[in-house]
């Protein structure tokens, strides 16, 4: 019996090391666009903790997902700050959807592997608690995804923090 077998090129170290890089430096990319929207949330919750005439008792809780919630609360559309939050909770709202990546790229355990064209995976294992129970999860992120990925976290992470920076504006302002 004739088999046919197709011999595939050894990965050489350089190429495993440039993926290795190239991986690590997308995912420190994504978490600085968390840092930075995570700031603007957190910067914008004091401004309104202390903006005195709403009657809105504002909570600065210790967990980013709850600051999120927080501020959703705040600003939306039933909020204290609804009127001037508007942009704001519209581009928090654009925003959620991205929330669960952050988790992966923070805590998960990655490892990096390459296909035949030489293209890296980054593979995330979280495992979190969630009721006493564990919860383990796994995200492949393949890298023609990757620049997508940061396109999407700029476009709507900027205009989440500008639109929070200029509510920020307009309170102070009052």
């Amino acid at each position: 019996m004739d088999t046919e077998t197709t011999v595939i090129p050894a990965v050489s170290n350089d190429q495993w090391l440039n993926a290795l890089t190239a991986a690590n430096s997308w995912r420190g990319r994504c978490l600085d666009i968390f840092a930075r929207i995570e700031a603007a949330a957190s910067e914008t919750l004091m401004v309104l903790a202390n903006t005195p005439t709403r009657g809105a008792v504002v909570k600065l809780p210790h967990l980013v997902g709850q600051r999120f919630e927080e501020l959703g609360t705040l600003i939306g559309p039933t909020g204290a700050f609804a009127s001037e939050g508007k942009a704001s909770a519209a581009a928090l709202l654009a925003f959620r959807p991205h929330e669960g990546l952050r988790s992966s790229l923070a805590h998960g355990v990655g490892k990096v592997v390459l296909d035949r064209q030489g293209n890296w995976l980054l593979v995330l294992r979280t495992l979190a608690f969630r009721s006493k129970q564990p919860q383990r999860t796994v995200l492949v992120i393949e890298q023609n995804e990757a620049d997508e990925i940061v396109k999407s976290l700029q476009t709507t992470g900027g205009r989440l923090v500008s639109d929070l920076a200029n509510l920020r504006q307009a309170l102070n302002a009052k």
